[in-house]
């Protein structure tokens, strides 16, 4: 049986219930050495030497690849396997300018030479293994992500006022979920549609745009429930997001949603009409949005049937069968090239 470990840093309950999946050893990527004053990439060598045993290293995302990389560098043995579900690659590639802290120059050289030591991928949508293609030389597969159970099936009990003109979107302040540009667009819908509103939750947003008119911060929020009922259309306007789970959890609960282009699930949202695709600016976003408060309420309902519609797959079951069936996939496709 191989013998998988799970390099994780979080990790996300959509990549720990892949990980259980598959029977994964579970190992924090700074087990040991986790100092504040010791610098990460000595944490990463430190952590790579004392990586334990396994025919395959599973790393949630760029960070957790460094103990595999120097593990695989030294000891010449396991197999690496990047489960592409952030940011990492498209930042390789180019990082605009609000993101360096987060993705300074030299942690970019440091992933595109631990991509080197990866032998296959896992991408959570296409939009993540075209933007990974480039750096990653081994087979590339791809595994949808999921809501989970007790999620799931709240979401499926709510029921959106669609009458309304509120405007919903769940995002960390510190991530690439595009709020300013929502923030932008929600500011020219405002002047056609005085009584919209748009409810930003997730922590980490200036306390400034509470003063917006229309605008309210929740905070980070537990029990989603409440304030999707209160919208009409959900939004993501991410300018990098390998997928959004949110939509798929929007969709779940009957909002129509809307993406951008440069969002993994967009696969799935574009099925609600090609229209609900925008490009990552404010004036796209708001046209989109007018568009949809423009519809007239047979067709908002049409859309919120379609939205659950298209959610239905997507529960941790048939996820996760599907992600087993990818990953003993690319293990054969990985040992076909050796």
């Amino acid at each position: 049986m191989t013998k998988v470990v799970f390099v994780y840093i979080f990790p996300h309950s959509c990549h720990r219930g892949f990980a259980e999946s598959i029977g994964a050893r579970f190992w924090y990527y700074h087990t040991y050495f986790n100092y504040r004053w010791l610098p990460r990439i000595v944490k990463g060598v430190l952590n790579g030497l004392l990586l334990p045993r396994g025919d395959v290293y599973f790393c949630e995302g760029g960070a957790p690849l460094a103990p595999a990389a120097v593990n695989k560098m030294i000891f010449k043995r396991g197999k690496i396997v990047e489960l592409i579900a952030d940011e990492t690659f498209m930042m390789i590639k180019e990082t605009p300018k609000t993101a360096r802290g987060s993705f300074p120059r030299y942690v970019n050289s440091l992933h595109r030479i631990e991509a080197r030591f990866i032998d296959g991928a896992i991408a959570v949508s296409d939009f993540a293994k075209e933007g990974a293609r480039e750096f990653i030389k081994g087979p590339i597969r791809v595994a949808f992500p999921y809501v989970e159970d007790a999620r799931y099936e709240s979401l499926s009990r709510l029921s959106p006022n669609l009458e309304s003109h509120n405007i919903i979107s769940i995002g960390h302040g510190r991530s690439m979920k595009g709020m300013d540009i929502l923030l932008e667009a929600f500011r020219l819908v405002k002047t056609q549609v005085p009584d919209s509103s748009l409810y930003i939750i997730g922590e980490g947003y200036p306390e400034q745009w509470n003063k917006v008119e229309g605008v309210t911060l929740t905070g980070y929020i537990d029990n989603l429930g409440p304030y999707l009922e209160k919208g009409s259309l959900y939004v993501q306007a991410s300018w990098a997001d390998m997928f959004a789970v949110a939509a798929l959890e929007s969709l779940q609960a009957g909002l129509p949603t809307m993406v951008t282009g440069l969002t993994g699930s967009k696969v799935v949202i574009s099925k609600l009409g090609d229209w609900f695709v925008r490009r990552a600016n404010a004036q796209d976003i708001a046209e989109g949005i007018l568009q949809y408060f423009a519809l007239p309420l047979s067709s908002r309902r049409a859309l919120s049937e379609k939205a659950r519609e298209l959610a239905r797959p997507f529960h941790r079951q048939e996820m996760c069968n599907q992600f087993q069936k990818e990953f003993s996939q690319l293990l054969r496709d990985i040992d076909s090239q050796t």
